[in-house]
């Protein structure tokens, strides 16, 4: 019984270790030795919970999308808040800590593009789960006629919350464009 959370708090270390040598580093510099460093164990033991570095990068995108969803059902289906406040909550929710390193090192471009190179399958599958998310939200709502079907407003919805990562962004720029997203949305929505 004991075994279990023990490797749990291990790989918890693991993922932990990774996203901050990941964060310092970029993907194509961290190696297996800065990730055991970090998480305060062997390279060999570290072997023993991850085949390589990109099963490592693969379960934090596991995690970190996980993560994700559960934030933005838990932002979209607050009570007591309007359409704006619940898409900037569930927008925050969407990114987590991630977009805060994205925007913070010089390596967010890359981490971004191994996210896309690695975990490809995992994020198309997040992505989904988030349209089906949003879908249901807004049926929720009774949308104006005039909008769309709901499914296709979460589309939008997504496409357009992917677009205001664009180089040369700020942090800073990217949280406003999603208030100015959120406030478009909702003033169509609540109509």
């Amino acid at each position: 019984m004991d075994a279990a959370p023990r490797t749990s708090d291990r790989q918890a270390a693991i993922l932990a270790a990774a996203f901050h040598a990941f964060a310092t580093y970029g993907y194509r510099r961290t190696s297996m030795d800065d990730i055991a460093k970090g998480a305060g164990m062997s390279r060999s033991a570290l072997y023993l919970h991850y085949r390589n570095k990109e099963d490592i990068f693969r379960s934090l995108a596991g995690a970190y999308f996980a993560e994700a969803i559960a934030g933005m059902e838990a932002a979209l289906f607050t009570p007591g808040q309007t359409p704006e406040q619940a898409l900037i909550a569930a927008f925050r929710a969407k990114d987590g800590k991630f977009m805060d390193v994205v925007f913070g090192t010089p390596h967010g471009a890359e981490l971004l593009d191994a996210g896309m190179t690695i975990s490809c399958d995992l994020h198309q599958q997040a992505e989904a789960e988030k349209i089906a998310l949003l879908t249901r939200w807004l049926t929720s709502l009774s949308l104006p006629p005039d909008v769309g079907p709901p499914e296709t407003v979460a589309r939008t919805i997504m496409a357009s919350a992917m677009g205001l990562k664009f180089p040369g962004q700020t942090l800073e720029g990217y949280r406003q464009g999603q208030g100015h997203l959120a406030r478009l949305i909702a003033r169509a929505i609540a109509r």
